[in-house]
């Protein structure tokens, strides 16, 4: 927890080297990426499937923080995990004068995909009439406003070169942590579910164009046994679907939760609580994501033409 709260406050105001460091380097080869194969179409409406319904066969694969940097050797034989093949299909559709950065779809594509990896039987928000991801749109402006003024002097690149096809992946120890620690917010406590939630939501505000296609580019073809923020929060929602099964009155459950969460209600000894706050923090960390990628895309990718009133929230299929 002290650790994730140091990274928070250097990344708070960073200088170059702690990102190159910590992340960039890292990811600076792109061989967390692999060119499509044949048969593709098959593995995206794999995908698309897996995010609607529950997978069954989950095994432990927790891992300890010391060795996230081998977690990749477990993900081969994780049901949760599709390497070597696209987490989501492309777009259908893209205006040709729209072009948002590393084959991204467009600002409502991306914002959906994040919105609809919340199995629609665990989505609570609404129980209390709290807003959807529109109510941290202001915050995550703010947020990416104010990582792209630290970044402003930094001569960062503005195109991705080329993936490598000989070096082997390893995500870093930073990342390799957060995801590990992401993957547990089912069963951790909640203050370091948060915090963890807050270092990749700053991250994946800074501008530079690797953080943005490996943190927030739902559509990107990973290399074998790679995984990224999109990946494991698929993996993590098939592992929710299974966990919740033996949890009676869910939502009744989940508005008692967030009642007690917001002060609201007094600690009453909910069973699963450590499940149901882990619901709540994913559902609130995918509407920042979404936030954040509505924000981060081009203007042009979300405003209509003519609309002098800035941009609009794009329209939610969320069915």
């Amino acid at each position: 927890m002290a650790s994730l709260s140091l990274v928070e406050e250097l990344l708070q105001k960073p200088h170059r080297d702690i990102l190159d460091v910590l992340v960039l380097n890292y990811l600076q080869s792109r061989s967390y990426l692999c060119s499509p194969v044949g048969g593709a179409e098959e593995r995206h409406l794999e995908s698309r499937s897996y995010l609607c319904s529950p997978v069954g066969g989950a095994e432990e694969r927790h891992l300890e923080s010391s060795e996230a940097n081998e977690g990749s050797d477990d993900l081969e034989e994780d049901p949760f995990f599709f390497s070597d093949s696209q987490l989501l299909p492309p777009p259908l559709s893209s205006s040709p004068s729209a072009s948002p950065p590393s084959g991204m779809g467009s600002s409502a594509d991306v914002v959906n995909s994040f919105l609809c990896l919340v199995p629609v039987q665990v989505r609570s928000a609404q129980l209390l009439q709290e807003g959807g991801y529109e109510s941290y749109v202001h915050d995550a402006h703010t947020l990416v406003t104010d990582c792209g003024s630290l970044s402003l002097s930094w001569d960062w690149p503005i195109r991705l070169r080329p993936p490598s096809d000989e070096d082997q992946f390893f995500e870093g120890p930073l990342l390799g942590v957060l995801f590990t620690r992401l993957g547990r917010v089912l069963e951790q406590p909640y203050e370091v579910s948060l915090q963890v939630t807050a270092v990749l939501s700053r991250l994946s505000s800074f501008s530079h164009p690797l953080l943005q296609e490996y943190l927030m580019n739902p559509y990107i073809h990973l290399s074998h046994c790679c995984r990224s923020l999109f990946s494991v929060l698929i993996r993590l929602m098939g592992e929710l679907m299974q966990r919740i099964q033996p949890v009676s009155n869910l939502t009744d459950r989940l508005l008692d939760t967030r009642r007690h969460l917001l002060g609201l209600t007094p600690n009453t000894g909910l069973e699963h609580l450590t499940l149901l706050k882990g619901i709540i923090v994913l559902e609130e960390f995918c509407k920042e994501l979404a936030a954040i990628a509505f924000v981060k895309l081009p203007l042009e990718s979300r405003d209509s033409p003519g609309d002098s009133a800035g941009p609009a929230v794009p329209h939610l299929d969320l069915q």
